[in-house]
C-alpha cells in the first residue's frame, strides 16, 4: 500500500487536504483532497444519513491544480463517495468517517497514478 504524509499548501479551504505520496511510480506528486458533506432524507430504517464526498486533484506545492499529458486539468482524478446511516437517532461522527475516506482515496489515486506512468512508459517507442 502505497504512503503518503500530510503537507501544507496555500489557500487550502475548509475540508481541503493536501498529501504527498511517499512512494513508488507516483512519489513525490501531490494530492488535494476535498471532502464535501450533504444529507439524506432519513426513512424509517435510518434515523440520520450524510454522504460524504471525496475529490482528488493534482496540485503542485502552491497548490495549482497540474494537468495531464493529454493538456487535460487533473482536477477530479478520482471522486467517491461513502454513505453514513445510523439508527435511533444516533449522532454521526462525520470527521472520523472523512479521514477514513480520504486516506482510501488518496492511496486509490496513487495506485491509479502508478498504472498510468506504467502504461505511459510502455507506449514510447524505443530507438
Amino acid at each position: 500500500m502505497p504512503s503518503f504524509s500530510p503537507i501544507t499548501v496555500p489557500n487550502l479551504e475548509a475540508w481541503q487536504f493536501a498529501y504527498t505520496i511517499d512512494d513508488g511510480h507516483s512519489a513525490g506528486t501531490i494530492v488535494r483532497a476535498t471532502v464535501t458533506q450533504t444529507r439524506e432524507p432519513t426513512s424509517s430504517d435510518a434515523q440520520a444519513a450524510a454522504v460524504l464526498k471525496c475529490t482528488i486533484a493534482v496540485i503542485d506545492d502552491q497548490g495549482t491544480v497540474q494537468t495531464d499529458a493529454a493538456g487535460d486539468e487533473m482536477t477530479s482524478v478520482y471522486v467517491t463517495t461513502k454513505t453514513l446511516q445510523t439508527d435511533g437517532g444516533q449522532p454521526i461522527n462525520v470527521a472520523d468517517h472523512a479521514a477514513d475516506l480520504v486516506a482510501d482515496c488518496v492511496v486509490e489515486v496513487a495506485n491509479r497514478l502508478a498504472v498510468h506512468s506504467s502504461i505511459a512508459a510502455m507506449a514510447i517507442p524505443s530507438g
